[in-house]
C-alpha cells in the first residue's frame, strides 16, 4: 500500500508540474491597460501614407495556375490522412496591378485557404525588386477549404495544411511573381468603378442563425481599359465550405466557379475573388450538396453581377494611396476552457511566431482594408458607417499574408464555439481592437 501511495504521489506531482509548465489562467486585463494597445494606437497616430494623385491610372491583370502533384495534401477542415486524390477544378493565383505614375500597387489573391505566411515571406522581397513595397502589396485568398496545402510548418501547420511541402511553397510563390509581372506588362489606361449588390439570400450567420448580424453585400471593383477590356475584383463573406472533408479532390469551391462563370460570359475578360469578412458567415442552404451546391451559389452570384452591370459606372481617377501598419498583439491565449489557456511558449511552438499587420489601400473613393485573420462579418457595419460618413466605399478582406485566427465581437468571447474560443487566439477585446485600427485607417486614408 505504501508503494502504491508513493507511485500516486509521484504521478500527481508529475501531472502538477506538467500543468504548471503547459497551462495558465486567461488574462482579461482591460485593453486600455495593455502595452500592445498603446503601441498600436501610437503607430496609428504617426501613420505614414504613400501615394496620392498621379498623372493618370493604368491597370492590368493576369492569372497563373498553381501546380499540384501526387504529394499535394488539401488544406481545410483539419488533418487529412492522404494526399489529394485528384483535381476537380483548377486553382490559380490572380493579380491586378494599378499604377498612377507616382504609386503602384499589386492586389493578389489565390485559390487557397489563406495567403500562406511562408509564401508571403518569399514573395515580398521578390516584388520589392520590382518596385512594390510592403505597403503596396495587397494579399488575400478565396478561403476555399478544398485546395492545396503543404505551405505551413510546425505541428499546427501540419494539422491545418498537411506535411510541409517546399515544392508547393515555391510553386505558389513563383506563380504570384509571374502573375504580377504579367499584370504590370499588360497595364493600360483605365477607368474604375464600384458597386454593392445585396446578396443576402445566399448567406447566413453560422454562429447564431438568421436573426444575427450578417454582411450580405457583394462588393465589386470594375477596371475598364481604354480598349474596352474589363475586369472585376469581387469580395463576399460566405465561407467557401460547400465541399465536405470526405471529398478529397482539389477545388476552388464557389469562388473559383464564380470567377470562371464571369470570364466565360464574355462580358469580363478577367475576374478575381478576395475573401471578405468571412468570420461567422456561411452560405445559405440551397437544397444541394457539395459541387452542385457550390455551382448553384456561383451561378446565382454571377447572374446577380451580370444583371446589375448596367448600374456599375466607371470614371477616371488617378488617386492611389497605401499603407501598412504592424500590429502588436496580446500574448497568445489559446483557451482550453473559459479560464484556462495553454502557455504562450506552447502556442508559439505549435503555431510559430509571426509579425503581422494590416493593409490599407485607397483607389479613388474605395478604401480597401486587408486583415490577417478570419474577420467577422458581424463587425463590418460600424466601420462601414465611418467610411460612409466620409463618402468612401469600404471593402474589408481577410488573409493578408499573416494569420491570427478569428476576430469576432467581444460580447461573444466566452461563448463555447469554435470561432470564439478555440480559434480566437489573441483575445479578449480583439473585436474592438481590430475595429479601432480599421476605423483609424479609414479616417487616415479618407482625408
Amino acid at each position: 500500500m505504501k508503494k502504491l501511495i508513493k507511485i500516486l504521489i509521484w504521478f500527481i506531482s508529475i501531472l502538477a508540474v506538467l500543468a504548471i509548465s503547459l497551462l495558465t489562467l486567461t488574462d482579461n486585463t482591460p485593453i486600455e491597460e495593455t502595452d500592445y494597445y498603446a503601441k498600436t494606437k501610437s503607430r496609428l497616430s504617426k501613420l505614414k501614407i504613400n501615394g496620392g494623385y498621379g498623372t493618370g491610372l493604368k491597370g492590368g491583370w493576369s492569372k497563373e495556375s498553381i501546380q499540384t502533384n501526387a504529394e499535394t495534401y488539401i488544406a481545410g477542415y483539419g488533418l487529412r490522412e492522404n494526399p489529394a486524390s485528384s483535381v476537380h477544378d483548377s486553382i490559380f493565383v490572380r493579380a491586378v496591378v494599378l499604377d498612377n505614375g507616382r504609386q503602384k500597387v499589386a492586389m493578389i489573391t489565390m485559390d487557397l485557404l489563406i495567403a500562406p505566411p511562408l509564401v508571403v515571406e518569399q514573395v515580398i522581397p521578390a516584388l520589392g525588386k520590382m518596385g512594390f513595397g510592403r505597403e503596396s502589396i495587397y494579399f488575400s485568398a478565396t478561403h476555399t477549404h478544398s485546395s492545396a496545402g503543404g505551405w505551413a510548418g510546425g505541428p499546427a501547420g501540419r494539422a491545418m495544411a498537411g506535411p510541409k511541402n517546399e515544392e508547393m511553397i515555391q510553386s505558389i510563390a513563383g506563380a504570384i511573381v509571374r502573375s504580377v509581372k504579367k499584370a504590370e506588362v499588360s497595364a493600360a489606361d483605365c477607368k474604375i468603378g464600384f458597386q454593392k449588390l445585396n446578396a443576402g439570400e445566399y448567406i447566413t450567420n453560422r454562429l447564431f442563425g438568421e436573426s444575427a448580424l450578417e454582411d450580405p453585400w457583394l462588393r465589386i471593383m470594375k477596371i475598364e481599359k481604354v480598349n474596352q477590356e474589363s475586369a472585376v475584383v469581387l469580395t463576399y463573406a460566405a465561407h467557401p465550405t460547400d465541399i465536405p472533408k470526405a471529398d478529397n479532390r482539389i477545388s476552388a469551391d464557389y469562388p473559383g466557379m464564380l470567377v470562371s462563370n464571369l470570364e466565360q460570359s464574355g462580358v469580363y475578360q478577367f475576374a478575381a475573388f478576395f475573401a471578405g469578412a468571412v468570420g461567422s458567415m456561411r452560405p445559405e442552404d440551397n437544397g444541394q450538396d457539395a459541387y452542385k451546391k457550390a455551382e448553384l451559389i456561383a451561378s446565382n452570384l454571377a447572374n446577380l453581377i451580370l444583371t446589375g452591370r448596367s448600374s456599375l459606372k466607371t470614371d477616371t481617377t488617378s488617386l492611389i494611396r497605401s499603407t501598412y501598419i504592424p500590429l502588436t498583439l496580446h500574448e497568445p491565449q489559446l483557451r482550453l476552457s473559459k479560464h484556462i489557456r495553454i502557455r504562450p511558449w506552447v502556442f508559439n511552438w505549435l503555431m510559430g511566431e509571426q509579425e503581422v499587420g494590416m493593409n490599407a489601400l485607397r483607389i479613388g473613393d474605395m478604401v480597401w482594408i486587408g486583415t490577417p485573420c478570419d474577420y467577422s462579418g458581424m463587425l463590418y457595419h460600424s466601420s462601414d458607417e465611418v467610411a460612409q460618413k466620409m463618402g468612401k466605399d469600404l471593402i474589408i478582406t481577410s488573409f493578408n499574408g499573416g494569420y491570427v485566427g478569428y476576430i469576432t465581437p467581444d460580447q461573444y468571447y466566452d461563448e463555447h464555439k469554435m470561432e470564439t474560443q478555440e480559434m480566437n487566439w489573441f483575445g479578449p477585446y480583439n473585436g474592438r481592437y481590430f475595429g479601432e485600427v480599421i476605423d483609424g485607417l479609414v479616417l487616415g486614408m479618407g482625408r
